[in-house]
Formats: structure tokens, C-alpha cells, sequence
């Protein structure tokens, strides 16, 4: 391949691979430390058997497995503080507020006995008001039973708000716990101005394999003709 060519291609395809965007995420996990709606924030609790476990695979970063049950209280199983039936009407509501850059919120949820989920005060799903072990259908306790949410937003601060329900009739939290687990991601790009590292040492090597052929076509050059004396 002549030099000239070859010094296009070595300039031209790093700066190509350094243009292509990884995207990132914000993972969004229930977790202690989150606001409620009743003052004090959440704590983590102990799952009931029948439970989906906790550290779940989040659905948008395979990496993460960091969600647990949470409550207002310690209202888990076999816990200290137990929740008793309100039916239809909410025990509390679950807040997590966020900044995320536009794409794709993918979200896993689930409740004891069911939950409504809302982002900035539109629902996304609404609980399902059976009765099996939790709801029985989605959004429920059990591994099967997750409420699966795939839905577009927008840049900017945004609000999940996750209202809890317990609709079962137990008098103890042996039998009738209450809880929430939710596991996903907000989209969240890296800066322009922050290459990728594997895009520094393309460029890099770019900027050696040039000077190294700028040399090979200047030791290339015939020498100039030596004046005639007089």
C-alpha cells in the first residue's frame, strides 16, 4: 500500500472509533435511606420465604444486584412492626428522585401485598388487587408475580413514587408481611469531553504511525540537484 494512503487510513480510523458513544446508566435500587410519604425514611427488612429473594438481576445492568426489601418500618417477616389491612387505601408511598438524560427507564417491581408505580405522578402500573400469596398476578411478591416496566423519559430530575398496599388479613408479620423491592435503570450518557481510554490509545498510536511515515516519504525525496560551479 503506497505511504500516503496508509497515513490516511492510521489518522482517519481512530478518529472514527473515538466518536462512537458508550452509554451508561443509573442504577435504581430499593435500598434503606429512600423518603416516604409517613417521615421516616426506609429500612431494610427480612423476606418472607415465598418472597422474590433480594439482589435481584436488574433488568437494565446485569451487573447490579444490589436491591432489597424495604419498608417504612420493620414490618418484614417476622419483623417488629406489623402492618395491618387498609385495603384499596395506600399504607405509604415509597419515593426515589433522580437525573437521567433521555432514553428508556426499565424497571422490576414488587410488593407485599401489591403496589402502584408512578414516575412524576403518572402511573405505569397500578396494583392488582387479588388475593394468592400476595396478589397473585403482577405487581406481586413472587419471582413471577414482578411488575416489568419498559417506558421512554425525558431528561431531567424525575420521581418514581411507589405506593404500597396491604390488603391481606393476617394479625402478625409471620404470616402477613409487608414490604417492596424494585431493581432498574435510568439512562445517563458520559460527558463529550471524556473519551473513551481504548480511544486515547488509538490516537496515540495514530500520532506515532504518522511521524514514523512522514519520515519514510521525506527519506523518500531525491536530493536536490548540486549547482554547477562557474
Amino acid at each position: 500500500m503506497p505511504l500516503l494512503k496508509l497515513l490516511s487510513w492510521v489518522i482517519t480510523v481512530p478518529l472514527l472509533l473515538t466518536g462512537v458513544a458508550h452509554a451508561t446508566v443509573i442504577d435504581l435500587d430499593s435500598g434503606p435511606g429512600l423518603s416516604t410519604s409517613l417521615g421516616p425514611l426506609t429500612v431494610a427488612i427480612t423476606p418472607y420465604p415465598e418472597w422474590q429473594a433480594n439482589h435481584p438481576t436488574n433488568p437494565g445492568d446485569a451487573s447490579d444486584h444490589s436491591a432489597v426489601w424495604i419498608s417504612f418500618a420493620d414490618t418484614g417477616y417476622n419483623g417488629s412492626v406489623f402492618q395491618p389491612y387498609q385495603g384499596t387505601t395506600p399504607v405509604v408511598a415509597v419515593l426515589d428522585t433522580f437525573v437521567t438524560d433521555p432514553g428508556n427507564l426499565k424497571l422490576n417491581v414488587w410488593a407485599d401485598d401489591t403496589a402502584d408505580v408512578l414516575l412524576d405522578g403518572n402511573f405505569l402500573m397500578h396494583a392488582a388487587f387479588t388475593q394468592n400469596t400476595c396478589s397473585g398476578q403482577p405487581i406481586g411478591c413472587e419471582p413471577q408475580d414482578a411488575g416489568s416496566i419498559v417506558t421512554p423519559i425525558s431528561a431531567g430530575t424525575h420521581t418514581l413514587e411507589f405506593l404500597m398496599y396491604q390488603v391481606g388479613t393476617g394479625t402478625n408479620t409471620s404470616t402477613n408481611p409487608f414490604g417492596l423491592l424494585f431493581t432498574g435503570t435510568a439512562p445517563a450518557d458520559p460527558p463529550a469531553s471524556a473519551p473513551e481510554p481504548a480511544s486515547g490509545l488509538l490516537s496515540g498510536a495514530a500520532l506515532c504511525c504518522a511521524v514514523w511515515i512522514g519520515r519514510r516519504l521525506k527519506s523518500r525525496q531525491p536530493h536536490p540537484t548540486a549547482p554547477l560551479c562557474a
